[in-house]
């Protein structure tokens, strides 16, 4: 049984990819406003990838 079985699982495989990529979308705005000078916790997000 796949994806297409119903339209329902359908429409929320739609949603669920449409939220990832929103919230894929608000990381990279996030890490392209923070300046290095800048103690906001915000900024801290850069020093969790950079592991």
């Amino acid at each position: 049984m796949g994806l297409m079985h119903c339209p329902l699982c359908l429409g929320l495989a739609i949603v669920s990819a449409l939220r990832f990529s929103a919230h894929v979308v608000l990381l990279l705005q996030l890490e392209l406003l923070c300046t290095d000078g800048v103690d906001h916790p915000a900024s801290l997000l850069g020093t969790v990838f950079e592991l």
